[in-house]
């Protein structure tokens, strides 16, 4: 599909978000098209505060810098990231939100390496904790590509255990002109495996900015509050905690406009349809992996 074929109506404010579904063969269909996204831009609730341990570490960069400080307690790090590494790769990505450091000593078995206690949030976008055999942590101190090596430790302790998700942010879809599709969900609301979608951003020239996955179960639908024979949509579901940069996974091979794509560290780019898929993401941000990785 192409997407400047349905960046565009004819009522006084613009189409600013489109909603897309992939067929099993790739190829997009339009859902829905809508003025606004109420809910899209908030900020995710914070992670609730624990105490973790790195254990065995040789701090660099900011955190060795903060280690040297006479007075270290509460000294705050901001957020950092966390490589669980293999042999070759790295396999898990967790954030440390807002971290503090609270305490540190000498590591019993080598006296030139630091068991550091922090306060943080925890922050994970995978769902498995299995461990490589050989286990190596990486700390970057930021969530950006730019962000600076803050060592590298041994182990984590209190890092790997269930969490209850934070409750997403309600979101309401705004003044939607639904495409079949939608309309047909709208009648007859049900629930499968494929109930899910990707909610792309447009600018103002019809490129995609960024783009969202969202599920496609309703819970409520009304008479739009832009008037006309658009409605508001409450989704059941948010899939992702965060918008991605970019455009989104090919839809039928045809974007219109000049949409730049960044994907997560790791993300899988299957060859020459330019689709990005399975859960793989990096808490550092961009499309530069860390030196010596391997993109999956």
């Amino acid at each position: 599909m192409r997407i400047a074929d349905h960046a565009t109506w004819d009522r006084g404010f613009p189409v600013k978000f489109l909603l897309v579904q992939e067929d099993e063969d790739g190829v997009g269909q339009l859902w829905g098209r809508c003025a606004g996204v109420e809910g899209f831009f908030v900020d995710p609730v914070p992670p609730p505060r624990e105490v973790l341990t790195l254990r065995g570490c040789r701090p660099d960069g900011l955190l060795s810098e903060v280690l040297a400080e006479p007075d270290v307690s509460l000294r705050g790090l901001g957020d950092v990231c966390v490589e669980v590494w293999d042999d070759e790769e790295p396999v898990q990505w967790w954030t440390l939100v807002d971290a503090v450091v609270l305490a540190h000593q000498p590591h019993s078995a080598d006296p030139e390496r630091y068991d550091i206690v922090l306060g943080a949030g925890v922050r994970n976008e995978e769902r498995f904790f299995e461990l490589p055999a050989t286990p190596r942590f990486e700390l970057f101190a930021g969530t950006t590509a730019a962000a600076a090596s803050a060592g590298r430790c041994s182990g984590v302790d209190g890092l790997f255990k269930a969490r209850v998700d934070p409750a997403p942010a309600p979101m309401e879809l705004i003044g939607c002109e639904p495409a079949e599709p939608l309309l047909a969900a709208l009648r007859r609301p049900r629930r499968s495996e494929r109930d899910w979608a990707y909610l792309l951003v447009l600018d103002r020239h019809a490129a995609v900015m960024a783009s969202r996955s969202v599920g496609l179960a309703i819970t409520g639908a009304r008479p739009s509050v832009l008037g006309g024979a658009l409605v508001d949509i409450t989704p059941h579901r948010w899939w992702c905690r965060s918008a991605i940069a970019g455009s989104p996974p090919d839809l039928g091979g045809v974007v219109s406009g000049p949409a730049h794509r960044t994907q997560p560290v790791g993300a899988v780019r299957l060859a020459g349809q330019g689709r990005v898929v399975g859960p793989h993401h990096s808490c550092l941000e961009g499309a530069r992996a860390p030196a010596g990785s391997v993109r999956r």
